[in-house]
This record gives C-alpha cells, structure tokens and sequence, in this order.
C-alpha cells in the first residue's frame, strides 16, 4: 500500500481503520497489503524534471510577475518624485494589481517588500514601513498561474538612483550571481551554484574591507571558516514548481550510501554530508544571492543596514540553464533607465 507519509494529518488512523475491514474478509478471499510504502518519494522524483507544458506555465507566471516587479519600481519613483508618501504596502498593491489583471490565480507565497534595514530580515512582509528617498527596496514576490510558482527578487534604488556603497554591494552579488548561472547545467551538483557564489562574495567581502584580512585571512580561509555568514546566512537556491519551495530531494539517488563527516566551524557540530544532486535538463531551481549588512563593529558604516538579493529562475536545459525571469532587469544601469521612465 503506497500513501503519503506524515503529510495529512489522520490519514494513518482512517487507513488503518480501511485495512481492518480488509482484515476481516481474509478468510472469504480477500488479499490484504503486508507492506507500506511512502508515495512522496515517487511523487516527489516526478515533479522534479518539468515537461513541456509545465515549463511553458512557468514561463508566462514569470512574464507576469516581472511585470509585476517593474510596476513597483516605477510606482515608487514616480510616487517620490511627487513628493508623495510611499509605504511598503503601496508597492505589495502593485504587485498585487498586475498578478491580477494577467491572470494569476494568486501569490506564490507571501509577498517580501522590504524598505531600508527591513531587507536585512530574510522572511520580512510588506509592512507599513516607508520608503525614503535615498534608500534601497528589496522586492521578493512571484505570482501563481495554474498551479505552478514563480519567484522574483530585486533590489533597487527607492529613488531610481544608487549610492556609491548601494551600488558596490550591488554589483557583487549580481558578480555572484552570474558565477552561480555558469555553474548551473547539466552534469553538475546542486550545490555547485552556492559554493560559486561564496567564492565570489568571499573575495568581494575581504576587497571592500567588510571582513579585515588580519582577522580572517584570504577568501579561501573566509570560505573555511564561513566568516561570509555574517552578511550571506541563507542557501543560493531551491527547486521550483508547483511549490515556491518545490519538492524533490537534494542528495543524488544513485549515491545515498556515500557518507561523510565534516565539523561545522559556527556551531562546533558534526555534519553527515551525502552527495549533491545531480542537475539534468527540465529541473527548475532559482539562483538568489544576498548580502545583509547590519550595524557591528569592523563594518564601515557606509554599507550598514543595506539589503540586497537577486533572484532568478532558472530551468536547466541540454546545455546549461535558461533564466525564464529577466524580463525584469537585473544590471544597475538598466534598472535606473527603467525607474527614470
């Protein structure tokens, strides 16, 4: 018998129940199941690799919610240059407004605009808070369309314009992004996209003196250590699909005996590693480097309380990866062409 485990809550007592009944007709002929499988598993392994019709879904969600992600943008300049006052909620509304008026039935997932030292909270929701000139928003939100989930995120000047240390930190996580994209084609591990993105913020870190050389040694010894966990604490990606944080297991089938041991130099914990997934054509994951500056001592005050992330996604395709979500810009320049228009 093959049913989901520990999904829905009774499921276990009802099937047990159903298998009583079976029990009691044995000696009349009836066959009861002797063993019980978990149906996630096999469920989980055929949602991963997407088909064509799911994949062109996927494509119009991301349409609709770069759409989205460019009405806010330009809402919140214009809304400044008036000199009116803008909130967090007023760019959830636009968002939301253009889901709508494409079609999507609804948010993927709850809706992160986040103004100024609000971008330093990973999970933040569209508050109250406002948006002023000079600060940066960072914007994470997709849409859902028949089913299947998008996820944008940007990062952009509330005016139109960058900083100088906005823009630095900008272009090191877009730097990292683009290192994850070329590790992301077939052949290659899930984990692969992440550790290319540390090794380019590692070094981006030590270069605009965000970690002291004298303290923390040269990038390979940032990356060792994971002094980058200050500023970067989250993962560069996951799958996508019917879920925003789509099914599917991260550790390669074919080498689940293969095992090994490392200590975690944070928290002093021993870790079992097992192989990374290996990527193949028709999976879909998103690829969001970030950095998240706050206030310490060491960090030079030009760069506290700025938030950034960049996210796309990304299908892997024969012959690397398709980013189905830059119809929204992602370099500097274009964005502030975009905000000024």
């Amino acid at each position: 018998m093959w049913f989901p485990f520990a999904t829905h809550e009774g499921l276990e007592g009802r099937l047990e129940g159903w298998l009583r009944q079976v029990r009691a007709r044995v000696r009349f002929g009836a066959l009861c199941p002797q063993t019980q499988h978990d149906l996630c598993g096999v469920l989980d392994e055929m949602r991963l690799i997407k088909d064509a019709h799911e994949l062109a879904v996927m494509r119009r969600a991301s349409q609709i919610s770069a759409r989205a992600h460019i009405r806010a943008m330009q809402k919140s300049a214009a809304m400044l240059r008036a000199g009116q006052d803008v909130r967090e909620y007023h760019l959830d509304a636009e968002l939301l407004h253009e889901f709508r008026q494409h079609g999507s039935q609804y948010p993927a997932y709850g809706s992160i605009v986040a103004a100024g030292a609000n971008a330093c909270v990973l999970h933040y929701r569209a508050d109250a808070a406002p948006i002023r000139d000079g600060e940066l928003v960072l914007i994470d939100a997709g849409c859902e369309l028949d089913g299947y989930a998008s996820d944008i995120t940007r990062t952009f000047p509330a005016n139109g314009r960058f900083t100088g240390p906005q823009r630095a930190l900008y272009d090191l996580v877009l730097a990292s992004q683009d290192a994850a994209v070329a590790a992301t084609r077939p052949g290659m591990r899930f984990v692969d996209p992440h550790e290319a993105t540390v090794a380019v913020l590692a070094q981006g870190l030590l270069d605009l003196g965000l970690l002291d050389r004298n303290k923390v040694g040269n990038a390979q010894d940032v990356i060792a250590s994971r002094a980058y966990f200050a500023f970067y604490m989250h993962r560069t990606g996951h799958w996508l699909g019917m879920d925003v944080h789509d099914c599917g297991s991260y550790v390669e089938p074919s080498e689940l005996g293969t095992v090994s041991e490392r200590r975690d130099p944070l928290s002093g914990e021993t870790i079992r590693d097992r192989p990374s997934r290996v990527l193949r054509p028709g999976m879909v994951l998103t690829i969001e480097p970030g950095l998240y500056v706050r206030p310490a001592e060491g960090v030079p005050s030009e760069f506290w309380n700025i938030g950034i992330r960049i996210e796309d996604d990304a299908v892997v395709t024969p012959e690397g990866c398709e980013l189905i979500t830059r119809d929204v810009p992602v370099q500097a320049d274009e964005i502030e062409a975009l905000m000024r228009g």
